[in-house]
């Protein structure tokens, strides 16, 4: 999860993985209070107030710039940790309890909070709570009693303190998110737009004594990919883009093929690091991504004037593997939040020739003959999710799967299913032995 630096920086660790080694290390330090970092002695109480302080602490920091809650821990008045203070667990108000809270005092939910009950080697049975609150694209985030919706207040921190934001404050707030939406829809579009710019560059680019590449590869998907809450990684010199491009190769290797996995040599970008061949793309240094992957399309050997054909179980297994390169990216470099995609198809030999889907070579159930789509397909996913869960991937790359296959025909997906299944009973013995990272 992605926090703000100055935390890591001052507790010496990663918030998700202190301990209270690390708690008592911040008492001894004196560690002050700020915008990003509550102390709190007590947990908060069973009652309408202490739920709605919770509510409050948790979407100040979330309206804010993200941060975490340390309960246990007692500031002494002074604002900074003074004293180490675990709590005795409280039945049914644990992690379950405090989840719930959020979820219903909190419009819109606050998504990704973590909570973490850390347990005390020093006291025995107690222990102390961590909730850590990542900057959120959906704020601003307002506290209401459930079914007080007329009701509410928009909170934020302030120093060490919370305060309530004034109704033309609100009013900019959501300004904001709606800008900042434009822009990612902006961000997208032109991730996009330079990607296929460069594709195009190196399909129609000759080399003395060899032809164009669209000769053996007319058709191509691409993907483009740009999280919502963008993250960093440092491009600037050779030796960066070196190691991005090394990092990129490993985390495509865990995708359900290893058809996103780039190939040298790794090529100078603005801000960027780009790569050619199959698959050709560019890892941008804010997290978005670029990728595209050639499509098998196959002539009728009987019948050399009829449309090619195009199997839609590797189309499909591409899918995935993109929108799981995209979003393995996307969190490398530290970014959060959603993850806005769009697949585009696009053919480099005559772009209004025909296709003909074909559900498999054997069960030829061939749909009517169309050109490739001109609309690209667009989604958004949660970028924890698909990080953290290859079924959330599927269900990702199906909806654009549905949405392009529906362009040429099909009425739906053959391999991938709404519910994150891969069928890989539908799978010949050729893509079944390429199928990586998934129980086939």
């Amino acid at each position: 999860m992605a926090l703000p630096a100055r935390l890591t920086a001052a507790l010496g660790r990663h918030p998700d993985h202190l301990t209270e080694d690390d708690l008592q290390h911040a008492v001894a330090s004196q560690i002050p209070e700020s915008a990003d970092l509550d102390w709190k002695k007590d947990f908060y109480p069973g009652t309408d107030a202490g739920k709605k302080e919770l509510a409050k602490d948790v979407s100040a920091m979330a309206n804010t710039a993200g941060g975490m809650i340390v309960i246990g821990v007692d500031d002494g008045k002074k604002d900074h940790a003074h004293d180490l203070a675990p709590l005795e667990p409280l039945p049914g108000r644990g992690e379950e309890w405090i989840r719930s809270v959020l979820a219903n005092w909190i419009q819109p939910v606050v998504p990704n909070v973590g909570v973490r009950p850390v347990t005390s080697t020093i006291h025995e049975g107690k222990i102390y709570w961590i909730l850590t609150v990542p900057p959120s694209t959906q704020a601003p985030h307002a506290v209401a009693a459930p079914g007080n919706d007329y009701n509410f207040r928009i909170h934020v921190r302030h120093g060490t303190t919370t305060r309530t934001l004034a109704e033309s404050e609100i009013a900019q707030r959501y300004r904001d998110r709606f800008q900042a939406a434009s822009a990612d829809v902006d961000r997208l579009r032109e991730v996009a737009e330079t990607g296929d710019r460069y594709l195009s560059d190196y399909l129609t680019r000759t080399v003395e004594g060899s032809h164009a590449p669209m000769t053996y590869y007319p058709g191509w998907v691409s993907l483009a990919a740009v999280p919502t809450v963008r993250g960093t990684y440092p491009l600037t010199t050779r030796a960066d883009r070196d190691a991005a491009f090394s990092r990129f190769h490993d985390l495509a290797c865990h995708a359900v093929t290893l058809n996103a996995r780039p190939q040298p040599p790794v090529l100078v970008g603005r801000r960027q690091v780009r790569f050619e061949g199959l698959p050709t793309g560019q890892l941008h240094q804010d997290g978005s991504f670029y990728i595209a992957q050639t499509i098998s399309l196959h002539n009728d050997q009987r019948d050399t004037d009829s449309p090619q054909r195009m199997y839609q179980r590797a189309f499909e297994l591409d899918l995935v593997t993109l929108v799981q390169a995209a979003a393995a990216w996307a969190a490398e470099t530290g970014a959060v939040g959603d993850l806005m995609v769009s697949v585009a198809l696009h053919r480099y030999d005559g772009s209004g020739k025909l296709v003909r889907l074909v559900v498999t070579e054997s069960v030829f159930q061939h749909g009517p003959a169309l050109p490739f789509p001109t609309a690209p397909a667009e989604t958004t996913g949660n970028l924890a999710a698909i990080v953290s869960d290859k079924r959330e991937a599927v269900v990702v790359a199906w909806a654009l799967a549905s949405d392009l296959l529906a362009d040429m025909g099909a009425h739906q997906p053959y391999l991938l299913t709404p519910e994150g299944d891969i069928l890989t009973d539908r799978l010949n013995n050729e893509l079944r032995h390429h199928l990586t990272g998934w129980e086939a």
